[in-house]
């Protein structure tokens, strides 16, 4: 009797699933845009759990990291979603980012460098400039104030940023 119940206990355990990931990953997504980077994490987690490979659901476990101050293991799945093929500025903007919030501004510059085609210069050069590098900074952005019909908003604004860091 013992050994039937215990069965059925283990087999309802089994039965089981975990969340799908694409579930997973829109409550993660849903919790960030709320500010909720506890619930984005528990929710990003479960989304890469699910599909390991999946270099997106690596990328919104990266940004929830962020969020949160886990620079660390935000440039860890920043790296994971750029090795499985996740080539989205946003995402190797985010790695230089944690980079430099973990004080690797070399290793931050490094990934700016092999990435630059896919940056927007303003956000390129402000984006040196917070790793160490503010003069780099300040001549992205000047150039492309110089080349732009007209500069935006954003890209007057971190130049500004950029020549305060400097």
């Amino acid at each position: 009797m013992t050994t039937a119940l215990a069965s059925l206990a283990l087999a309802g355990c089994a039965t089981s699933a975990a969340p799908r990931g694409d579930m997973s990953f829109a409550s993660a997504q849903t919790a960030l845009a709320k500010g909720q980077t506890d619930k984005a994490i528990i929710h990003a987690e479960a989304a890469v759990l699910a599909e390991p490979r999946n270099p997106g659901f690596r990328a919104l476990l990266g940004a929830a990291y962020l969020e949160a101050g886990r620079f660390q293991s935000a440039a860890t799945s920043f790296e994971d979603a750029l090795d499985l093929g996740n080539e989205d500025p946003r995402t190797v903007l985010s790695l230089a980012l944690a980079r430099t919030a973990t004080g690797n501004g070399k290793a931050a510059v490094k990934v700016l460098d092999d990435n630059t085609r896919f940056i927007d210069p303003a956000d390129l050069g402000l984006a040196y400039a917070l790793a160490g590098q503010p003069e780099r900074g300040v001549h992205v952005l000047i150039n492309a104030v110089r080349s732009a019909e007209e500069a935006t908003p954003k890209l007057r604004q971190n130049l500004a940023y950029t020549y305060a860091l400097a």
